[in-house]
């Protein structure tokens, strides 16, 4: 799946993912990356990227990576689901924010295992988000459910 077709998913598929102003930038097979330009909008009360901001990009990066790297399963009815997440406020942000989702070939080979024995699978992806400068700023673990509805 390539970097157009996830963002016009994801904007298709979770409405509010729009609303982040998130776009995922750049897709692979073990990392994805998505890219929130600065804006006086995203801005908490003291002027650095708000909380919610910062969670939004992080799904958005963790998302486009369970999109393409799964893509044969949700053709076959799996939908990921957001389960669980951690995230750590490591220092201010600010600026444009970059989020980076990764998640090995090796783990991608324990989902798919699970999945196919007990068709649901539940795994966390590590995501860092990074300023312009490249420090890290905030890092999460989001834990994703990958289903299918009814069975």
């Amino acid at each position: 799946m390539d970097v157009e077709s996830i963002n016009r998913l994801l904007d298709e598929a979770v409405p509010f993912s729009r609303m982040v102003g998130a776009r995922v930038t750049s897709v692979g097979s073990e990392q994805a990356e998505a890219l929130l330009p600065a804006a006086p909008e995203r801005l908490n009360h003291v002027g650095t990227v708000h909380a919610v901001a910062q969670f939004g990009l992080g799904e958005v990066a963790a998302g486009a990576l369970i999109l393409a790297a799964f893509a044969e399963y949700q053709a076959q009815g799996y939908v990921p689901v957001l389960a669980d997440a951690a995230i750590h406020y490591r220092k201010p942000s600010s600026g444009d924010l970059r989020a980076i989702a990764r998640l090995p070939a090796e783990e991608q080979d324990h989902i798919r295992i699970e999945l196919h024995q007990t068709a649901r699978a539940r795994f966390t992806l590590p995501v860092q988000l990074v300023n312009s400068e490249g420090a890290v700023t905030t890092e999460l673990e989001v834990t994703w459910v990958m289903l299918q509805p009814g069975v």
